[in-house]
C-alpha cells in the first residue's frame, strides 16, 4: 500500500473518531509539529515508532486493522469513567463506604456516557 493511502486512511480514522490533532499528539507522545508533517503527507524520513505511536493512538494496528470506532471510544471512555470514579472516591475517603455492585456498575455507565457524550471529554485529559 502506497504511504499517501496509508496517511489518508489514518486522517479517515482521525476525523472518524473525531480526535483533534493536538489531543492526538498527546496520547501518543509525539509532538504536534510532527503529528502534522506526518499527516500532511510533509514529512517522508518518519520513524516507525512515531507512526506506530500514532496509530495506536488511533486504535489501528500497523496491518492497519481498526477496532471498530464506537467500541473504541467505548473503551476509552470506560477507562477515563474508572480513572474519574476512583479520583473521585479518594478524594471524598468513600473508599471505606460500601457500594452495591449494581450501583457502582450504574455510577460506572452514567460517567461512561457522560464522558462519551463529547468528543472534548473524551479526548482530553
Amino acid at each position: 500500500m502506497p504511504l499517501s493511502e496509508i496517511l489518508t486512511r489514518i486522517q479517515e480514522r482521525r476525523r472518524e473518531l473525531d480526535i483533534s490533532v493536538s489531543d492526538l499528539a498527546r496520547r501518543s507522545g509525539v509532538s504536534r509539529a510532527t503529528v502534522i508533517r506526518i499527516l500532511g503527507g510533509e514529512d517522508h524520513e518518519f520513524s516507525f515508532a512515531n507512526l506506530q505511536a500514532i496509530l495506536l493512538a488511533l486504535g489501528v494496528s500497523f496491518d492497519l486493522t481498526e477496532i471498530p470506532a464506537e467500541k473504541f471510544r467505548d473503551q476509552i471512555a470506560t477507562e477515563k469513567a474508572k480513572r474519574l470514579i476512583a479520583l473521585t472516591q479518594g478524594n471524598v475517603a468513600l473508599e471505606a463506604q460500601a457500594v452495591s455492585r449494581s450501583s457502582a456498575r450504574t455510577h460506572l455507565e452514567e460517567t461512561k456516557a457522560r464522558i462519551a457524550s463529547s468528543s472534548r471529554k473524551l479526548w482530553a485529559s
